[in-house]
């Protein structure tokens, strides 16, 4: 059935602790509005501004100090001075600090530390600065595929102004709200708005393993179930989404309608398009993924819910990062049971993530 957009819940993570299996959980999140490089510059907010705000502001919610994580996992497009970090999250010099380039892999170093028993609290935190990568390569790969499948430009232009619709629907409704913070510069300006085709913004994620979640006697969002990589061929980038997604869905012996949401790359539309219908083409499902029936399907109400990168911009390090966090957060609120996040990466590489519902997973 269709989500019924509704009115934001409260801090639904607070609630009394409940027996979690082990694991990487999703405790708590948010991230700052969206926004331009010309409103970025007017502010005068690096990568690194944006970062910190939004870490701190997690923190704040969730009554935590920096001196009570096991750990942060940095993600950024810019060359940061870890001093610098340490400065202005107030840490010592005994808390590990992570860096990386991309919010996904920030997660998975994360939950990886959580998973071993290294860590209880983790605290990822990813921010863009209107960095740029050439979509050339996918705009091809998506062209050639859309005329295998007889997919034409009219179909995105349609699913483009969907994407869009669906996002105006759940900025009135509220959806964004009980996550995406203010950002105060210098002069004390706020900016508290998704702004059109933003390019620059930060995603901060809490991640906690079971004995963590009860130390702070929350409820988490959604369990950090699996992940899965793959790399396309280098004439077919836009591939790399279907193949990632494919490879978590066997490894968890699960198919297409069981998984109740799902975020895939929208961009270019014509990409995720055509990687929809070859889900549905007996023969390249067959040559190509080496599948004895078709994928099937997907029901287009469970896809992107809240608009997707066409209608929230494409933040090519923190994006990920917001998506789980809107994906959990609207398992939440429909008390579905799982979510397929997905992203493109590295241009004919994709990262994708498998969440569930902390009241889905059985102690």
């Amino acid at each position: 059935m269709p989500l019924q957009f509704c009115e934001p819940c409260m801090d639904s993570q607070n609630s009394p602790s409940v027996t979690l299996p082990p694991g990487a959980y999703l405790l708590a999140g948010n991230r700052s509005p969206g926004l331009s490089s010309a409103s970025r510059e007017q502010a005068g907010f690096s990568a690194l501004d944006l970062a910190v705000q939004s870490a701190n502001a997690l923190l704040l919610r969730c009554g935590l100090s920096a001196g009570a994580l096991d750990g942060i996992v940095l993600a950024s497009s810019a060359s940061q001075p870890v001093d610098g970090v340490r400065q202005r999250l107030h840490l010592s010099s005994h808390t590990p600090l992570q860096q990386c380039s991309l919010g996904l892999d920030a997660v998975t170093r994360a939950s990886q530390q959580i998973r071993s028993g290294d860590a209880d609290l983790v605290l990822v935190v990813a921010s863009d600065a209107a960095s740029k990568s050439s979509a050339a390569p996918l705009i091809e790969s998506a062209k050639r595929l859309a005329a295998l499948f007889e997919l034409a430009d009219e179909d995105a232009q349609a699913y483009a102004q969907a994407c869009r619709q669906r996002h105006s629907e759940a900025e009135q409704s509220g959806l964004f709200s009980p996550y995406r913070i203010s950002l105060f510069d210098r002069q004390g300006e706020v900016y508290d708005t998704d702004q059109p085709a933003p390019d620059s913004g930060a995603c901060a994620l809490l991640l906690a393993s079971a004995q963590g979640c009860a130390r702070l006697k929350r409820r988490p969002l959604a369990l950090l179930s699996s992940q899965t990589q793959a790399r396309a061929p280098a004439d077919y980038p836009s591939l790399a989404p279907l193949l990632a997604s494919t490879r978590l869905l066997q490894t968890q012996q699960l198919s297409l309608n069981d998984v109740d949401l799902w975020e895939l790359p929208d961009t270019p539309a014509l990409a995720l398009l055509a990687n929809l219908a070859a889900w549905q083409d007996a023969r390249f499902c067959e040559r190509q993924l080496e599948l004895e029936q078709p994928m099937g399907r997907l029901d287009p109400t469970s896809l992107n819910p809240l608009g997707g990168s066409l209608a929230l911009g494409t933040l090519p390090v923190s994006g990920g990062c917001r998506q789980l966090l809107q994906q959990a957060d609207t398992l939440q609120r429909h008390a579905l049971g799982r979510a397929v996040v997905c992203e493109q990466q590295a241009t004919d590489q994709a990262q994708a993530w498998l969440l569930t519902r902390a009241e889905e997973v059985q102690a």
